[in-house]
């Protein structure tokens, strides 16, 4: 029985100390890839617009992506965005928020040297979702740093865009208030359809998932009396669509995180892409069902995330510790190899023994 454990113990030693060996190699290569990558020229409001104002692309026609909710699915994420590398005439992409798994600078950093790693070059537009800002935490002045305005608009072939990033403070919301009625009093007779994208949507219809938020009336208010024609939102990791006193409120939040079950069961439950084409004065949705990645490449990807942005920080601040581990570990292993090594050396030697 004694040998039995001793066995399994060796072959424990053999196996843990493997996996923990192996991990940092895979920690660094990736830590070396990502750096590899500098920030994407094409995310960023500002940048988006600048390149945006630098494409003439078709004047009776616009085309543009729109994705929610990566949190912890990169994978996923990358099989969306592979899609849409496919799809021709694209004018540009609105990330709906929690691009973040959580409000912090390092979660950010992982998320942009992903983006950068799909090799996307659309102008892409992002609004901040209540993972991806928390005052105190990762504030809207961290976040502008990285993205520019979370309040952003502009006006593009005749239609009126409008990102409001800025409803996760109380402050920030009145200022996004504020903003938003001044940008569709001064532009609303200018364009002949305007989208508005979010991370929450107003509770404007019991037949749309939402959470309630500060001024949530107002915004409906506003949207209704400049006749706003959609309003895209996220948060929400699943697909629901429908259109209240004008107004059409669309929720896609399938662009990755993990979907769950609430008071609308299955309905709309499944990553997805949403494109929409504008041409003339006819409107279109298509809706791109995306399957998710493997459950083994989920896992390494929270492996992933959770090493570099974690680990290895923790790591760099407690080298000695960390160095004593590895020790220790590389210690654990050759006894385990050394065991294994001797016992089959043992054991050979008395069948041959037996033989003669």
């Amino acid at each position: 029985m004694r040998c039995r454990y001793h066995s399994w113990l060796a072959w424990l030693a053999v196996a843990g100390g493997g996996i923990a060996l192996i991990l940092p190699v895979f920690l660094l290569y990736n830590l070396w890839d990502h750096h590899q990558s500098s920030f994407p020229a094409n995310l960023g409001n500002e940048k988006a617009a600048v390149l945006l104002s630098q494409h003439s692309g078709r004047s009776n026609m616009v085309k543009f992506a729109v994705i929610g909710d990566i949190n912890n699915g990169m994978q996923t994420f990358e099989a969306v965005v592979s899609r849409l590398k496919e799809e021709n005439d694209m004018d540009f992409l609105v990330l709906l928020g929690d691009c973040a798994a959580d409000p912090n600078q390092l979660l950010h950093e992982y998320f942009i040297e992903e983006f950068s790693e799909t090799g996307l070059k659309l102008p892409t537009f992002i609004v901040a979702g209540n993972h991806d800002v928390e005052p105190g935490r990762f504030g809207y002045s961290a976040f502008e740093n990285l993205y520019g305005p979370a309040n952003f608009a502009f006006l593009y072939h005749g239609h009126l865009i409008i990102g409001l990033g800025g409803i996760h403070s109380h402050e920030k919301l009145q200022e996004t208030l504020a903003f938003l009625e001044k940008t569709l009093r001064e532009n609303r007779s200018k364009a002949r359809k305007v989208f508005v994208f979010m991370h929450f949507t107003p509770n404007a219809s019991e037949d749309i998932p939402t959470d309630s938020f500060e001024y949530s009336p107002k915004f409906q208010a506003l949207f209704e009396k400049y006749t706003v024609t959609y309003v895209f939102s996220g948060h929400y990791h699943r697909l629901a669509r429908t259109e209240v006193n004008g107004v059409v409120y669309f929720v896609t939040g399938g662009g990755g995180a993990r979907l769950r079950q609430d008071r609308f069961a299955d309905i709309g439950l499944f990553h997805h892409l949403t494109i929409i084409k504008i041409q003339d004065d006819s409107s279109s949705e298509h809706i791109i069902p995306i399957y998710p990645s493997w459950y083994s490449f989920k896992v390494l990807g929270r492996i992933e995330q959770r090493g570099l942005t974690i680990l290895v920080p923790w790591a760099l601040k407690h080298p000695f510790f960390m160095s004593t581990t590895a020790l220790g570990v590389l210690g654990i292993f050759i006894w385990g190899i050394v065991d294994r090594l001797r016992y089959t050396i043992v054991r050979t030697c008395r069948i041959t023994t037996k033989t003669d």
